[in-house]
């Protein structure tokens, strides 16, 4: 069974390796939605300030979890991957923990060995992009900062 999910999770991420590799390659223009709401937040482990207007021209992932959720903590080391693999072809991942203890999210990032930045979500944020109530949602913005789809 354990094995059974591995690939599920695989495949999972290649489907989502797939569409970001799309969407990056993707000529301007291409998506259109509505524009993902702007935000300033810090980085869990170093306290610098992200926002994200600073991205525009580039392919953002962002990934909204909570610490006490298995299927989060599961799929960040595949999103480590994508983030290392893209990180330098125009894509910017970024992980927004949520009703979280900031400690607690500390220790999960340098346990997991994550790459990209975790920042401290908070209410106005989740609230920005959907209430946020269910986790992990990944929401990927286009190049011209539209939201291009919420998985």
């Amino acid at each position: 069974m354990a094995q059974k999910s591995f690939r599920l999770s695989r495949l999972s991420a290649r489907m989502l390796m797939v569409a970001v590799c799309f969407l990056v390659l993707a000529s301007s223009g291409w998506a259109a939605g509505k524009a993902a709401p702007d935000f300033t937040l810090k980085d869990v482990l170093t306290g610098k300030e992200y926002t994200l207007s600073q991205f525009r021209g580039k392919v953002v992932m962002l990934n909204f979890f909570t610490f006490f959720c298995g299927p989060c903590r599961d799929e960040m080391p595949d999103l480590n991957k994508i983030n290392n693999e893209l990180k330098g072809k125009g894509f910017q991942t970024f992980g927004i923990a949520i009703s979280s203890n900031p400690t607690q999210i500390r220790f999960l990032v340098k346990q997991l060995g994550l790459q990209y930045p975790v920042l401290i979500g908070n209410d106005k944020v989740s609230d920005a992009y959907g209430s946020i109530s269910v986790v992990p949602t990944t929401v990927i913005i286009d190049k011209q900062g539209n939201i291009a789809q919420r998985l």
